[in-house]
C-alpha cells in the first residue's frame, strides 16, 4: 500500500512505531457498511491521549459531524497541523469498528471503558490478494474472521495497538 504524505503523518500521530512491528493497515475499497447506518456512539466523543508513560505522545480528539459521522483530529508535538479525517462506526458481531475514510478505507476495532480507548487496525495479513464486491462482502468476510488473530496483524485476544485516556479541555 502506498502512502500519501498525508497517510504518513496520520500514522505516525496514532504510533506509527506500532506499525512497523505489528504490519501494516488494511485499506479498502469499501468501509463495512453504510454510513446511513452508522451506529452513534457518544461515548467516542471527546479528547483522547496517550499515558504519560507511554513512548509515543499524540492526542486524538473526536468530534461528531452529524448523521453518525465523526470527525477525528489527529496531533503531535511534531506536527504543526493536526490530521483531520472522517469516520464512522459500524458493528460487526458485537465489535464496534470505526470506518476511517482517507485514499481508501482504514478499518479499526475499538472499545471504550470509562476514560480509556483502546484500538487496534485491521491489518492486511488475512486479505491477502482478496477482492471484494461490496461492503456486504467485506463485512460477511470480517464476521467470518473475528476470532482470527491474524485479523488485527497476530495479535492475540486482549492486545490493542493503542490504549489513550481521556484528558484534555472540554472532557
Amino acid at each position: 500500500m502506498n502512502l500519501t504524505t498525508s497517510q504518513k503523518v496520520f500514522w505516525l500521530a496514532l504510533g506509527v512505531a506500532v506499525l512497523l512491528f505489528a504490519g501494516c493497515p488494511y485499506g479498502s475499497e469499501y468501509p463495512l457498511g453504510s454510513p446511513a447506518d452508522a451506529v452513534a456512539d457518544s461515548a467516542l466523543l471527546g479528547t483522547w491521549m496517550t499515558p504519560q508513560a507511554s513512548d509515543e505522545d499524540f492526542t486524538l480528539t473526536i468530534r461528531g459531524s452529524g448523521a453518525g459521522e465523526y470527525l477525528l483530529l489527529a496531533e503531535s508535538p511534531d506536527e504543526k497541523e493536526p490530521e483531520s479525517f472522517r469516520a464512522f462506526v459500524s458493528t460487526v458481531d458485537g465489535e464496534k469498528f470505526l470506518n476511517i475514510r482517507d485514499e481508501e478505507w482504514i478499518l479499526v476495532n475499538y472499545r471504550v471503558s470509562g476514560d480509556l480507548l483502546q484500538l487496534r487496525l485491521v491489518d492486511d495479513e488475512l486479505f491477502e490478494s482478496r477482492t471484494f464486491a461490496s461492503p456486504e462482502d467485506l463485512r460477511a468476510f470480517v464476521r467470518q474472521n473475528l476470532a482470527d488473530p491474524r485479523l488485527y496483524g497476530g495479535q492475540k485476544e486482549g492486545d490493542w495497538d493503542w490504549e489513550l485516556e481521556r484528558g484534555g479541555p472540554g472532557t
